[in-house]
């Protein structure tokens, strides 16, 4: 018997993208008397996304990640992938105020969202890195289900999930609290809970934090925006500043720097200063140059969940979405 969103099928829309980066330089490569396999090559990911638009006030959503197998990108298993990133279901409750989310879903937590098309720098902050070294599924993802509100300038989440390292027997409770005081200006907190406080086992307990965001400042294209994070355990903080400005016919530049201090014995801070510049070639076409200098004190196991890696890195990005 079909179901009746399967009975929708001309309501399913297709969307998605492909992300190419070329790599320059990757200095945190280098091999002493060896080669750098990581320079002057190309990387390839995409998504697909399938999303059911209201069907009785219940929308329905999927998304597929793919990557290549050995070809400089994020895929490390040897064969070619194709994994969820979403898969969930939105209920309006009531056609109101009130929104049921549950299945898995990108983290509510934090400035950076995870597809390509959506972050201001072809890199990721320091600090979604850190939110993701602390989820258990591929990407920034979470697994439980959300109830989100909102009311005038202000809107809330209170989510129920399955524990973020996935600990046997236990969950994490999350709330995220936004505010907009004014057009194209938002802040945002987030508190999630999690059992594994334990350093040793990759553990960093309880996750904080704090964001904010205000574009087109005095109707110009100025932008600028901040994001610090705190956790129980191995971090005395983390923490980056940016700013941007965009010209018009699809051209904008942007900085950044950031900061991640260890509060591990012997793990030394981190700290990354990225250059990006992008233009619109198209209206589904985005072409980037970005330039990011690391200094880096900690070890190669606090680089992997930070981010920030020792030296100079500098790619060329291609993003084309799908309509």
């Amino acid at each position: 018997v079909a179901t009746p969103l399967a009975a929708q099928a001309g309501d399913v829309a297709v969307t998605g993208f492909t992300d190419i980066i070329y790599t320059q330089t990757n200095e945190s490569a280098d091999v002493p008397n060896g080669d750098n396999t990581a320079e002057k090559k190309f990387s390839a990911d995409a998504e697909v996304d399938f999303i059911v638009s209201p069907v009785d006030g219940v929308t329905a959503r999927v998304d597929i990640d793919f990557d290549l197998a050995g070809n400089g990108g994020n895929n490390l298993s040897g064969a070619d992938s194709g994994r969820i990133e979403q898969a969930f279901f939105a209920w309006n409750i009531n056609e109101g105020p009130l929104t049921l989310i549950g299945g898995v879903f990108n983290n509510p937590m934090g400035q950076d969202a995870e597809d390509a098309p959506d972050i201001n720098f072809t890199s990721h902050s320091s600090t979604y890195n850190i939110l993701d070294n602390q989820t258990a599924l591929d990407g920034n993802n979470v697994t439980g289900v959300a109830l989100s509100a909102g009311a005038g300038m202000f809107t809330g989440t209170v989510a129920f999930l399955n524990d973020l390292q996935q600990v046997a027997e236990e969950n994490s409770l999350a709330i995220v609290l936004t505010a907009m005081p004014m057009p194209d200006m938002e802040f945002e907190f987030g508190y999630v809970t999690q059992d594994n406080d334990d350093p040793l086992l990759g553990g960093a307990g309880n996750v904080w934090d704090l964001n904010g965001q205000w574009d087109k400042i005095a109707g110009s294209g100025a932008q600028v925006g901040f994001d610090y994070l705190g956790t129980d355990e191995v971090l005395d903080g983390a923490y980056n500043v940016w700013a941007g400005f965009e010209f018009g016919n699809g051209f904008v530049v942007r900085g950044r720097y950031q900061e991640s201090a260890s509060d591990l014995n012997g793990v030394g801070d981190s700290t990354a200063t990225t250059l990006y510049g992008a233009w619109k070639a198209r209206s589904n076409l985005l072409i980037a140059l970005e330039y990011t200098a690391g200094d880096s004190d900690s070890v190669a196991a606090f680089d992997a969940v930070t981010g920030i890696m020792d030296g100079d890195l500098v790619t060329v990005e291609f993003i084309a979405t799908l309509p």
